[in-house]
């Protein structure tokens, strides 16, 4: 039995193939909400259109017996692109982020051909903060969130815990318009993140509970 949440314009998108969670989903908790039994690829690209398109809507749940065929009716109206990021935290536990285009957010980015997640991971956290001294503790959930260019994107996001020194310069990436990044107590945190995206805040509270 299992369960993932795609952001779909911000909004949470749940797979299940658990009866239980979709007799009982979470969504009646919500005002606005919309979930049903996937059958076809139809299906679910109904479902995502109206996240796309339904700024009223606050969550939608999706069901099939099988995950893997649920993932697959998903994942066929987009392209997949990985990438990996790093919950960094220093000695006095402060959590590093950047500021990218007016929101707070953990580093993180695309892969390149042949590198493993971990790879990834440490080599973005490094471009985007500045931070060279960095090690992977353990790896963390996977956050997926869709977006739009030319085509429309499904991004895989692997998160690692890492650990790091305050002591060591930061230097945000200018070319990637990261305009900031600091190291911030987990007592701040909410007051940086309160207007960040969903993923990135679910990601920071799973990581705290």
């Amino acid at each position: 039995m299992a369960q993932l949440t795609v952001y779909v314009n911000q909004k949470p998108l749940i797979l299940t193939d658990e009866e239980e969670t979709y007799y009982t989903p979470p969504a009646v908790h919500y005002k606005s909400y919309v979930y049903c039994k996937a059958k076809t690829e139809d299906d679910t690209l109904r479902i995502i259109n109206i996240c796309e398109k339904d700024e009223k809507l606050e969550i939608a749940m999706l069901f099939h017996s099988s995950m893997d065929a649920l993932k697959a009716m998903v994942w066929t109206h987009f392209t997949e692109v990985e990438a990996a990021g790093g919950v960094v935290l220093n000695e006095k536990d402060e959590v590093l982020l950047i500021e990218r285009k007016g929101k707070w957010d953990l580093p993180k980015g695309k892969a390149e051909k042949g590198e493993t997640h971990e790879q990834t991971a440490l080599r973005e956290v490094r471009e985007e903060t500045g931070l060279q001294n960095i090690s992977i503790t353990k790896a963390l959930a996977t956050s997926y969130h869709t977006y739009h260019e030319e085509e429309k994107f499904i991004k895989v996001n692997y998160w690692f815990e890492m650990k790091g020194n305050s002591a060591d310069a930061l230097t945000p990436q200018a070319d990637e318009q990261i305009t900031a990044a600091k190291w911030v107590s987990k007592a701040d945190l909410k007051n940086h993140t309160t207007a960040s995206y969903p993923s990135l805040i679910k990601i920071l509270e799973n990581y705290f509970a």
